[in-house]
């Protein structure tokens, strides 16, 4: 939880913490990977009937709202999109809602930030985001609290459904204050290893530490007044300053984490001392990280074309225009060599991006809701559209039964790309409809080899 001065009592019934998961050519299209952000402010934990804040509330924070319109103003400054509408003060079900439309526009080898201002908890095994409660109403036990959240878990399936390079979320929360007296949590260690995406989760609060809100009285009676400047959760006052500059992440958060622990020092010795004075400092931390050293939010990490020269291998745009190229992997998967390991790998990139070009089609993505695969960025003289979806796809071949493929994730319908397209005397049928729901003219779009 977010402490200002003279408030770190646990025998009053508190929420756990802040949380802050924090026209050129077809192949110039998917050079740069969308970037895309999620972000989420949650101040308002205890309101009166008609939703307003209870002003002297122990449950609401200050500075999560400040913090999410900052971040927005930051990101998109930075080239990156915000793909959900509704930010400030959401329930678990409005988030969830949310996550389910944002999931739909996350398109395959992109990257997606999170960042969720508010309070959270743990039960020991997983990490939960908490929505606001209803108006009028507060969580009095455990059990309220997580049918009032959602899990980090919840969180990144959603978010990797679309196939996205890149998950990062940053995580401003206290170590374990207690949901209510007696009950203490922490942040756990997630393992989110059987997600295809790299996933970089960052906490800005070590276990057993502290997240501050406001640094002291004075700054909550200022965020308070009309007309005063923005006032940042400590984490954010520093983060947002080193965000923005052209380096890496990773390293940007090690400064970072030397600066809040030692800004926290200050705002430690204003608080009453209820067990020792290393616990009140704020020491931000990694909890999960398996991402590209290198990747920077200030610029796209796979940016640029396809440089003149380079391997299909390492770049496989290169097999969206690069005849010679496709032809190679082609006889690379005719010899076998699609098993495993790093050529298979790339023999499969190769020909799914080359497959996608023969379709006149830059980005997928894909829609759990409605098992199909999104065409996020057909090209102009594509049958396709924008949002347009494949449900599922018949494979024709001469003298054999019919072969039908529906999709539960987008990684099976790239390999089923990888491994039939461009096979001769095969024929593939794409079943299709608009995003509205109508069918086209016939429904299908055919290729024959």
């Amino acid at each position: 939880m977010l402490l200002s001065r003279g408030h770190i009592s646990r025998s009053v019934a508190v929420l756990a913490c802040l949380v802050l998961g924090l026209a050129a050519s077809d192949a110039a299209a998917q050079a740069t990977p969308d970037r895309l952000a999620f972000v989420v402010g949650n101040s308002a934990y205890e309101t009166r009937e008609d939703n307003q804040p209870l002003r002297n509330s122990k449950l609401n924070l200050v500075t999560p709202q400040t913090d999410a319109l900052a971040y927005v103003d930051a990101l998109e400054d930075m080239g990156w999109e915000i793909i959900n509408e509704a930010i400030l003060n959401r329930s678990a079900r409005a988030l969830r809602d949310d996550l389910a439309t944002a999931a739909k526009q996350i398109t395959a080898g992109s990257e997606v930030v999170f960042i969720f201002n508010g309070h959270g908890f743990s039960d020991n095994s997983t990490n939960y985001l908490v929505g606001v409660p209803n108006s009028g109403e507060r969580y009095s036990s455990p059990g309220d609290m997580q049918t009032g959240s959602v899990s980090l878990e919840e969180v990144v399936r959603s978010l990797s459904e679309g196939g996205p390079k890149r998950i990062i979320l940053i995580i401003n929360a206290c170590g374990d204050e207690p949901l209510v007296s007696n009950i203490s949590r922490r942040p756990v260690r997630q393992d989110f290893s059987d997600i295809k995406s790299e996933v970089l989760l960052l906490y800005s609060s070590s276990p057993r530490g502290i997240a501050y809100d406001v640094m002291s009285t004075t700054e909550r009676q200022e965020a308070r007044m009309a007309g005063a400047g923005p006032v940042y959760s400590l984490f954010t006052r520093f983060f947002l300053e080193k965000m923005v500059e052209d380096r890496a992440l990773l390293s940007i958060f090690t400064d970072v984490r030397i600066a809040v622990e030692h800004q926290s020092g200050f705002a430690a010795a204003e608080r009453v001392q209820e067990g020792s004075l290393q616990n009140l400092r704020q020491i931000p931390h990694v909890l999960m990280d398996n991402i590209d050293g290198s990747f920077r939010l200030a610029s796209a990490g796979d940016g640029g074309n396809p440089a003149a020269g380079s391997d299909w291998r390492a770049d496989p745009r290169l097999c969206r225009v690069e005849e010679e190229a496709r032809q190679e992997a082609l006889q690379l998967r005719v010899d076998g060599q699609m098993a495993t390991g790093v050529v298979g790998d790339a023999v499969s990139a190769c020909i799914v991006e080359a497959a996608l070009g023969d379709l006149g089609i830059a980005k997928i993505g894909y829609d759990a809701e409605e098992r199909s695969v999104i065409v996020s960025q057909p090209n102009t003289v594509s049958s396709f559209r924008a949002g347009d979806r494949i449900a599922l796809v018949n494979v024709l071949t001469e003298g054999e039964p019919r072969q039908r493929f529906s999709f539960s994730s987008l990684d099976q319908f790239s390999d089923l790309l990888a491994r039939t397209y461009f096979m001769p005397g095969r024929k593939f049928a794409f079943g299709w409809k608009r995003s509205d729901g109508t069918l086209p003219a016939s429904g299908f779009e055919a290729r024959s080899f």
